[in-house]
């Protein structure tokens, strides 16, 4: 299994880093975990036969996990795309896919085959040699996932968007890779949205995986990379890395 990192940015513009997006590869089988903006360009970059992508699965409906969901369908109608797309996603997919298809972007509905499937807060997803698994995360209101990706003994999880959680605690325990975001640096913050370096560190030091990539990470973070990257990794012996756009990591 192969997971490439397709975006590791905010919503605040960043040249080197897009929206939140990770490729999921085990053989042809291709699965995307987040589509924010510029995920469909970092797929063109790549190569990648769009064609081949079977499932999207969405954390949460904050544009930058899910804004080029539109653009991958029309470009999958003008390439005759010919197989149903599955789309998982917390219960909002449910008003969340009329409102787009039913209501702003009505040329869309139909051109290709769309199934979408609400996720429960603990669901199981066996798709072929892959199983993701699911638990809710913690930011602000939002009913948002996680993803736990296993396949042939290893294990990934991404946490999307989420302040420290327990649920994501559990989901990752004797996870290989730990893809968790670092929204911010240290210091004052509105509770209960994202997640600070002092914080990830405590996290780790319950799951202690053998890899954390960081992702979501502000720019501010990013200029502070060395010492975000030292304070995460002090509770563990896990390789810790500042994600970049295109990073690919084996499994």
């Amino acid at each position: 299994m192969r997971a490439t990192l397709l975006g590791t940015g905010t919503s605040y513009p960043d040249p080197e880093r897009v929206q939140s997006g990770i490729l999921i590869e085990e053989g042809s089988h291709k699965i995307l975990l987040d589509i924010g903006s510029g995920i469909l360009q970092r797929m063109t970059q790549q190569k990648i036969d769009i064609k081949s992508i079977e499932e999207v699965f969405i954390s949460h409906f904050h544009i930058d996990h899910c804004a080029d969901f539109l653009p991958l369908c029309q470009s999958l109608w003008l390439s005759g795309y010919d197989k149903t797309l599955r789309v998982f996603a917390p219960p909002t997919i449910r008003e969340w896919s009329r409102g787009v298809f039913d209501i702003a972007f009505k040329y869309l509905r139909d051109r290709i085959l769309v199934k979408t499937t609400a996720l429960s807060e603990n669901h199981v997803v066996p798709l072929d040699d892959i199983t993701v698994i699911t638990s809710p995360t913690l930011h602000s209101n939002y009913d948002t996932r996680a993803f736990r990706v296993e396949c042939d003994g290893k294990t990934l999880t991404y946490s999307s968007d989420t302040a420290p959680c327990r649920d994501i605690i559990e989901l990752a325990k004797g996870t290989d890779i730990l893809i968790h975001e670092c929204n911010w640096l240290d210091g004052l913050h509105q509770e209960g949205f994202h997640t600070s370096p002092n914080e990830l560190a405590k996290i780790a030091e319950e799951i202690n995986p053998t890899k954390i990539i960081l992702t979501h990470v502000s720019p501010e973070v990013v200029a502070a990379r060395e010492k975000v990257i030292d304070i995460v990794g002090r509770r563990t012996n896990a390789e810790v890395l500042l994600g970049e756009d295109l990073m690919m990591l084996n499994l």
